[in-house]
């Protein structure tokens, strides 16, 4: 049996930096997920009053928004 050494892991525990640009990317994610959310929960209760509308716009908003993360991780990190 071969034992795996920690030094092929790409990064260890104690290297994680906070940077103020994973820290947007992260708050950037959080609100693309609620978005997301409150859009497919949106379409589940027009579903039950039989309106069921898939609004496009909450996904691309979502989108944008994470992909302005993104942005900003890879920016300021």
């Amino acid at each position: 049996m071969a034992w795996i050494d920690d030094d092929d892991k790409p990064w260890q525990p104690d290297e994680i930096e906070l940077s103020v640009g994973r820290i947007l990317y992260w708050l950037a994610t959080i609100i693309a997920v609620a978005m997301v959310v409150f859009a497919v929960a949106d379409f589940f209760i027009g579903w039950a009053q039989r309106t069921p509308i898939l609004r496009i716009f909450a996904f691309v908003a979502a989108a944008a928004v994470w992909l302005i993360g993104r942005a900003l991780r890879a920016l300021l990190t």
